[in-house]
């Protein structure tokens, strides 16, 4: 067989070489966009089943997505060979009108559909990425009964906790392989071969049960990484005899490259990364920018900050804090306690190793989700999650300052303060990543924003388990406490200070901490049972000629039993409920049952009306205040719904209570 080289790409070279070398199991071509990989496998595997007449399957884990996609590759790489009369094109199979032999395409919507794969010489998986790791694991183990069998996959890398990169790459050693082609007895010129980089795995060493001898193994899998760089129909060919150059094509990576590098890195270079979206809730955090050489310094505290999520592991992030100048944040390590060790007591050991491997003995101070300060029923004694976590360290012989939090702050607030980090915003604050920290990189810029500001936690069901579980935010959980806790001075200020809206502006928001007990004069509860099916109660006190926020009830529920239990269980000297007639009895019976003095306002029909009439008595003598903005979720959560609001934001609920009140005391008089 005689093959025109001027047909080929470099990748068509490696393939040629590597499907004829029984030794190599399998051939993995990965990189960036438009280096021909999979145009380069149809062509060679063409060529292949000419010479040798055994037959291929190709795979992509959807079988509607085959036809207009790989079956076509097919086709179009038969017809730029010359070679299409050779082959009959039918259906979901190609047929060697020479030797018989077939090219079937089959999607993997069905898992059954591997049991019958025994009768293929190669197994091409198009995409390897949209495959599950038990399905590859399933094809590893029914490709048997041939010599010389190869599972061909083509990918491009995006997510650097793949399985492919965690189970398949990371867990075999790789050394490169000079970039050279025999064929036929003769080396193929330098410049035709070039490829980013071709990597084999180590020989291994087994103990063949037959023989009882301990044989190596020869390496079985080349990992060929390549470019568009290295694609002759997209640069032109070395010496511009033959190939495209593609004007707009290069011009499109080139655009990537100066606007979107994280975009370029993953598509046109073919490096792991994340592709950002835009809407990702760390969206001010840059890679290139804030990650990098940040290590443990001995003569520093650590701080490490925990989330108790078992799935996908147990999160666990260190941190430094130098305030010599300043306040500089970084995170130098990581620890992701992926089952068996996602346990409360397995999870803790892994760090008191870690901490003793750094010959770290100093005190550690322990940040994290105030959650996990409850009681459960994992042990005899009814502990907390986080005292059985500190009880381990300490009998590792660590002290431990519990600087968890009774409550958790704002989701929302603390994506937009550390953003404002990112971004410069917040004086004499930075903050850094660790290169080495992974997958808590990739966590800081995969997780994404939901429509309230706070993660957008999607779950993900593993196909093996059937467990469904948060795939990403976890570790941005970890990150989000520590930094608010370092930081948290300044973070109070930053979250008193915030400005959206209709009550924006700086100084229009006033916030209230009295040093010493104030005298009230009057006390009211204004309730609305249902505001966009949230029930939304103010307690608010008079001092002086302004009237104090001193509570909020802020909750997704319309149950009368939750609407009673919280106004008897707040102080008041009147209770105003604003509601529809739909209540009347429930009020009726609520105030046969309490001494409290209850009056009903019925709904306002304009609410948006009643809220910018209202605004500027709000930004005048309505006060907040500040200690619940830093400890209360509820209280942050109304004080986010009131700054979102905007005339056209269904975002409404705390800023029509809060005009309902402040029109009940102008009516009365108490202003």
């Amino acid at each position: 067989m005689v093959i025109n080289y001027k047909k080929l790409n470099p990748n068509g070279f490696y393939l040629l070489k590597y499907l004829n070398d029984e030794t190599i199991r399998f051939i993995i071509l990965y990189g960036g966009s438009s280096s021909g990989k999979s145009y380069s496998v149809a062509q060679t595997i063409l060529i292949q089943t000419l010479q040798d007449g055994e037959n291929t399957l190709v795979m992509r884990k959807v079988g509607a997505s085959i036809l207009k996609t790989i079956y076509e590759d097919y086709k179009v790489a038969a017809a730029g060979l010359g070679i299409s009369h050779l082959f009959k094109f039918q259906q979901n199979t190609i047929k060697c009108l020479v030797n018989g032999a077939k090219i079937d395409f089959s999607g993997l919507d069905d898992p059954e559909k591997i049991k019958g794969i025994s009768n293929y010489k190669r197994v091409q998986l198009e995409e390897w990425s949209e495959f599950e790791h038990p399905d590859f694991k399933q094809l590893r183990k029914r490709l048997r009964g041939k010599k010389g069998q190869q599972i061909i996959c083509t990918f491009n890398p995006i997510s650097e906790s793949h399985w492919i990169k965690k189970e398949f790459i990371d867990k075999d050693k790789w050394h490169d392989v000079p970039m050279s082609v025999t064929i036929a007895g003769k080396e193929l010129p330098k410049e035709l071969t070039k490829v980013k980089s071709v990597k084999k795995n180590a020989p291994r060493q087994i103990l063949n049960l037959r023989t009882k001898q301990i044989e190596e193994q020869a390496p079985n899998t080349v990992i060929i990484q390549s470019t568009y760089l290295n694609n002759f129909w997209v640069v032109g060919s070395p010496d511009g005899t033959y190939g495209f150059y593609d004007e707009q094509c290069v011009a499109d990576f080139e655009y990537d490259r100066v606007h979107d590098p994280d975009y370029y890195n993953v598509y046109a270079l073919g490096e792991w990364g994340v592709i950002r979206t835009g809407s990702e809730f760390f969206g001010s955090f840059n890679r290139g920018k804030h990650s990098g050489e940040h290590k443990y310094i001995p003569d520093l505290p650590i701080h490490i900050s925990v989330d108790n999520n078992v799935l996908p592991y147990i999160s666990v992030s260190y941190w430094q804090v130098d305030f010599t100048t300043g306040i500089k944040v970084w995170q130098f390590h990581e620890t992701c306690a992926e089952s068996p060790n996602n346990t409360v007591k397995k999870s803790s050991k892994l760090v008191a190793k870690y901490l003793k491997d750094i010959r770290y003995s100093d005190k550690v101070y322990l940040h994290g989700d105030a959650s996990t300060k409850a009681a459960n029923s994992i042990d005899d004694e009814k502990r907390s999650w986080m005292d059985l976590f500190i009880d381990t360290l300490q009998k590792e012989g660590f002290e431990i300052e519990d600087k968890v939090g009774n409550k958790n702050p704002s989701v929302a607030m603390t994506g937009e303060f550390i953003n404002a980090i990112f971004d410069c915003t917040v004086p004499g604050i930075e903050i850094y990543i660790d290169e080495s920290c992974s997958v808590s990189i990739e966590d800081y810029m995969s997780v994404q924003k939901d429509a309230n500001g706070a993660i957008l936690k999607t779950k993900v069901k593993n196909k093996t388990t059937l467990q469904t579980y948060e795939e990403h935010g976890h570790l941005s959980d970890t990150f989000r406490y520590v930094v608010v806790d370092l930081c948290n001075e300044q973070y109070t200020e930053f979250s008193n200070r915030r400005k959206r809206n209709l009550y924006g502006g700086k100084g229009t928001i006033n916030f209230f901490n009295p040093d010493t007990e104030c005298k009230y004069t009057k006390k009211i509860l204004y309730v609305m049972p249902n505001v966009n099916g949230k029930f939304v109660l103010i307690q608010a006190f008079r001092c002086g000629n302004k009237w104090h926020v001193v509570d909020v009830v802020f909750m997704d529920t319309t149950s009368t039993e939750d609407i009673r239990s919280s106004i008897l269980s707040h102080e008041s000297d009147s209770c105003v409920i604003e509601c529809t007639d739909a209540y009347f009895p429930f009020i009726r019976e609520l105030r046969s049952s309490t001494n409290k003095e209850i009056r009903v306002m019925k709904e306002f029909p304009d609410v948006d009306k009643r809220i910018a009439a209202t605004s500027d008595y709000v930004k005048n003598s309505i006060l907040f205040s500040a200690s619940k903005v830093e400890s209360d979720t509820e209280y942050v959560a109304f004080m986010n719904n009131l700054m979102d609001y905007n005339k056209d934001s269904e975002t409404k609920e705390a800023s029509a209570v809060l005009s309902g009140l402040v029109q009940f005391v102008v009516k009365l008089g108490l202003n």
